[in-house]
């Protein structure tokens, strides 16, 4: 068995090819699902990679290239969708790093070690967390709607942008880090995992939660891609493929996402987590 700098080069140099074993109806159509994920996932601040990544395994891609390829994906878009929230001022910056630290070293060690997991355990893990934080987040939005509270929640530019003290710091750490691992190894950056936290837990306005979102995807998703990089697990076809269209569809759903109103795209968000629920449970027992 190589060993040490040699499984680094083998791998390297053995990378798959699977975007050139589909057709090109095949390749259109996995074009077309990530231009429009990417039009939601740019309004809602969240890459969906838990919408491609089951698509892409039923079309017969072999599941850790589906998952290094959702995951690069998921960073090429998140990049796109991230520019408009800069010129909007919707990142919080410290709370990327506060998040975005320990989860870079877990997406890592997740992406690396991804063939000794069980991919199936880790995708219902993430599937019933889906459903618990996206029926929490619709009772909470639906709530907020009735009693006419979003007007005043988004008033004040002041408020909204993150509490931070030693418990919520220290918690979100260890989540973040705990996200990454299963995120890194499914081939999933799970911002869908973290967007509930971040309203709920962290008292974020939606807006500036989603923005902030798609900056830790983009550090969170590059260090899980790497750990398959490192293992040669790589199509650059299908890369291109998928990665454009999202880029430019998560860019258009960015710049939309700034003017909706917080407590319904809390909702949107809520809504969203739950239709794609079933899709994670499918790619876990059927993918």
């Amino acid at each position: 068995m190589p060993q040490g700098g040699g499984l680094v080069s083998d791998g390297l140099s053995a990378l798959a090819l699977a975007g050139a074993e589909l057709s090109g109806v095949e390749l259109t159509g996995l074009a077309i699902m990530s231009l429009i994920v990417g039009i939601v996932g740019g309004i809602v601040g969240i890459a969906l990679g838990v919408v491609r990544l089951p698509i892409m395994t039923a079309v017969g891609i072999d599941p850790l290239i589906a998952a290094s390829t959702n995951l690069f994906v998921s960073v090429l878009g998140s990049i796109a969708g991230s520019w408009p929230a800069i010129l909007q001022n919707r990142i919080v910056y410290r709370i990327v790093l506060v998040i975005g630290i320990p989860a870079i070293g877990g997406s890592f060690v997740g992406g690396l070690y991804a063939d000794i997991i069980s991919r199936t355990v880790l995708l219902t893990i993430v599937a019933m967390l889906l459903v618990w934080s996206s029926t929490m987040m619709i009772v909470r939005a639906i709530a907020e709607l009735r009693n006419r509270l979003a007007s005043s929640e988004d008033g004040d530019p002041s408020t909204g942008r993150g509490d931070l003290n030693r418990k919520t710091v220290a918690r979100e750490s260890f989540v973040g880090f705990g996200i990454g691992v299963i995120g890194g190894a499914v081939g999933l950056a799970l911002g869908v995992l973290r967007m509930p936290a971040l309203i709920h837990v962290l008292k974020m306005k939606p807006s500036l939660a989603a923005g902030t979102n798609l900056a830790l995807t983009i550090l969170v998703g590059s260090s899980g891609f790497t750990g398959h990089l490192l293992r040669g697990r790589v199509d650059w076809m299908l890369v291109s493929a998928i990665g454009i269209p999202a880029m430019t569809g998560m860019f258009a759903g960015s710049r939309m996402g700034g003017n909706v109103d917080p407590a319904k795209l809390r909702l949107v968000v809520g809504i969203v987590l739950l239709v794609v629920s079933p899709l994670v449970f499918f790619d876990a027992f059927l993918g």
